[in-house]
């Protein structure tokens, strides 16, 4: 499993960072002003890459509970993320400065999410059978 997650970060990293670049070419900086904070912060390509890294560990977290301790892993792990998109889909329009940034924040998520949640998934399912 640590394999497949390897590979699935690897490829969402990829995937965020594309998309961070053609949002920054199209809508300039993503600015968020984080929760406490006075001013606006500028979203870095290191920090989505960042963020992406440590979601994907969490994922591999979650994947490896629902596979040691659950009847039905696959089904489990895609609920908790579901569940878990949802919520995060949220955030970015409580903390971007403009629509955009918040549009393209949620797309980043997705972008992660597709082969971080897909690659473990079908790892969970194949161990399953």
């Amino acid at each position: 499993m640590v394999r497949t997650a390897a590979a699935s970060i690897v490829a969402a990293v990829v995937g965020v960072v594309i998309v961070f670049l053609i949002a920054d070419a199209i809508s300039g900086p993503l600015l968020v002003t984080p929760q406490g904070a006075d001013s606006p912060e500028e979203t870095t390509i290191g920090l989505a890459a960042g963020f992406t890294v440590v979601g994907g560990l969490v994922a591999l977290g979650i994947a490896a509970v629902s596979q040691r301790f659950l009847s039905n892993p696959p089904a489990a792990f895609l609920g908790i993320c579901a569940v878990g998109l949802i919520l995060y889909a949220i955030l970015p329009f409580t903390a971007a400065e403009e629509v955009s940034t918040a549009i393209w924040l949620n797309v980043m998520h997705l972008v992660a999410a597709i082969p971080i949640v897909g690659g473990l998934a079908r790892e969970l399912q194949t161990a399953a059978n």
